[in-house]
């Protein structure tokens, strides 16, 4: 689906056109931020919600869209990713839990 885009830098363990997303609750701010990852190493926060139940609908709906494969080029997945509800800017996660997202994004293919 990301044809045309660059290779992503770390080896993938994911298969191709495979996502997985989460949320996760930021320590400090306490919001809940949806959060994306295509190669199981590289976690990229979305949106942020103060109510994780928003978390979770805006995280299923990326997850569906994606399945569906709703969105072929670039320009389609940025203007969906920028329609996505968000509560506030998102902030960035500490380094030791982005490694936990992404022990749990490659667990899950185990």
């Amino acid at each position: 689906m990301f044809k045309g885009f660059g290779g992503p830098k770390k080896k993938s363990v994911l298969e191709d056109n495979e996502l997985t997303t989460g949320i996760v609750q930021h320590p400090v701010t306490g919001l809940w931020q949806t959060w994306i990852s295509f190669t199981g190493n590289d976690i990229q926060c979305i949106t942020a919600h103060a109510n994780p139940d928003d978390a979770d609908r805006v995280a299923k709906q990326i997850a569906d869209a994606w399945s569906e494969g709703k969105y072929k080029t670039g320009e389609e997945v940025t203007a969906f990713i920028k329609s996505l509800p968000s509560d506030a800017v998102i902030d960035p996660l500490p380094q030791n839990i982005v490694m936990q997202l992404s022990q749990q994004a490659l667990s899950a293919r185990k």
